[in-house]
Formats: C-alpha cells, structure tokens, sequence
C-alpha cells in the first residue's frame, strides 16, 4: 500500500476542520472510513499528524509541516488535471499550420481569427511553403495540417478540397487586352510572363504550362516571383502578364486587371490536408472552423 491522493484529501479536511465529522461531511464519506484513511496514512508516514482527544483534534509539528506541502501538491495535481482536460478537448496545446500563397492571401487569415476567438489557449504555427514540401511534411507528421494545391500530392493523406480555384488572366492597367471582357489564350502566345519562383511553385506552373500548351505555345516567362504580392506587383509594374487563380484581393487594385478565359482553364484544387494518424481534438476543431468559414 502507497499514499495516494485520498489519504492526502482526507488529510487536509481534517486538518481545515479540525474535526472528524465536518470533515466526514465535506468529504461525503463515513466517519469511521475517514479515521481509517487517517490512522493508514500516519502508518505509511510512519509519523503522528494529530494530537486526539474526546473533544478536539489538532495538528502535531510534523502535522503543520506536512500541510503546506500536500496542500501545494494537490493545487498542482488539480491544475495537471485542469491542463490534460483542456488539451483533450481541444482547448489547448499548439497546431503547426502550413500554406501557400493562395491560402494565405484569401481564405486562411479568417479561419485563423475564427478559430482564435473560440479557442484562443491553442498556440498556431504558420509555415509558408511550397505544396509538394508541405504533402511532404504532413506525412513525416511535421505539421499537423496544411493548405495547399493539387490532390496529386496527397497520396497516403486526408484531405478535404476546399475549393476549386478559377485560372484568370492578369494584366497590368492599360495594357492592349485591358479592354476585353474575356481573355483568348491564343493572344497571350507572345506575351512576357510573370510567374512564381520555380522550385517553390511547380505544382502551380506546371498546371499554367499545360493550359498554355493547350493553346499552342509555351509561356515565355521574363520575371519570377517568390510570392503572390511579387507577381502582382511586377504585373502592376508593366513588366509582363501572369495567369493566376481568381481572388477578391485583386479586384480592389487599380494598377491591374483581371479577365476570365473565353477557353475553360484546368481547375486548381486549394485542399486542406492532415495525417489521418492525427486525431487530436485541437485538429478536429481547427478543421470545423475551416469548414464553416468557407462554407
């Protein structure tokens, strides 16, 4: 037999009380059983906590010394509870949160802020990277979901698509095709184009290349950009077109204009994705928030 954290409980209600049967009371349990739980732990102890007479009960030395500790120790088993009853509801811990541009320039900055409101004692972690880097840390369980394009990539994962992405033609404000309401992809064949950085965006190019060559003609890429904003400023820029997916964001820009395809462009699947091994409450929560925002 070992102290456990009833002998410890019976301890201080009786200590508090300074009287067994308000302390039985308290505890909700008989007197006899709490003078037994007392009489085994000063045998375990092998120490006198109280001094017993017919008409009072007080603390021995050891007894007022022993107080303050099993005291402090049942507050931080208690908040240890508190903390794992929180983490397995979802309440708590922290989710490592991967992107791409798309996601981050749209749909992701709102589900973060929903999410936070409802369960701000979950620490988020947001890694911008490529969508084959990202299927990639998702099956070595390095994040625990991420946001990105193309459903080729998620083999041995589970993944929700989120939405299904429509390619436009970029343009920087007067340019000659400016004016047209929809864009022939033909008439993009000697265009210069901006692109995004090869390496971090092949899934993206690769869909662009296939579109392009659907009309003939590879894109005669003059600018590469790391990033969304890097495209679209080039592009304000006058320094080429781009194709890229359509987004309100581009819309309030008065330096670019956005046109859709007379020819029906591939879609762009945006998915979150996870580990299927991952079922933390935490997970289950973030990807309930993503539905409904994007509901």
């Amino acid at each position: 037999m070992s102290v456990e954290l009833r002998h410890l409980r019976a301890f201080i209600a009786v200590a508090t009380e300074g009287n067994f049967r308000r302390a039985s009371e308290r505890l909700h349990i008989a007197q006899p059983a709490l003078s037994r739980t007392i009489r085994d732990l000063e045998q375990l102890l092998e120490v006198q906590l109280f001094e017993r007479t017919t008409r009072s009960v007080t603390l021995t030395a050891a007894g007022r010394a022993f107080l303050p500790e099993v005291s402090d120790l049942l507050e931080h088993v208690t908040a240890a509870i508190r903390v794992a009853r929180r983490v397995e509801e979802g309440d708590l811990g922290n989710l490592s949160v991967g992107f791409n541009d798309f996601a981050i320039n749209d749909s992701l900055p709102k589900i973060i802020r929903d999410f936070r409101s409802r369960h701000p004692g979950v620490e988020i972690e947001l890694r911008s990277m490529s969508s084959p880097d990202m299927a990639d840390a998702l099956r070595k369980r390095r994040l625990d979901i991420g946001f990105l394009s193309g459903e080729h990539l998620l083999a041995g994962l589970q993944y929700e698509v989120l939405r299904r992405e429509r390619l436009i033609c970029l343009l920087p404000s007067g340019h000659a095709l400016a004016g047209s309401r929809t864009i022939d992809l033909t008439a993009l064949a000697a265009e210069p184009f901006v692109l995004g950085a090869t390496g971090s965006w092949d899934t993206f190019i690769d869909v662009v290349d296939a579109f392009c060559m659907s009309g003939g003609f590879r894109p005669r890429v003059v600018q590469e950009a790391a990033n969304s904003d890097g495209i679209v400023n080039l592009v304000a820029a006058g320094m080429g077109i781009s194709i890229y997916v359509d987004a309100a964001w581009l819309k309030v820009r008065e330096d670019v204009v956005v046109r859709p395809f007379r020819q029906e462009p591939p879609p762009v699947a945006s998915v979150a994705a996870w580990h299927p091994d991952l079922k933390s409450k935490a997970l289950q929560n973030f990807i309930a928030v993503a539905r409904e925002t994007l509901s």
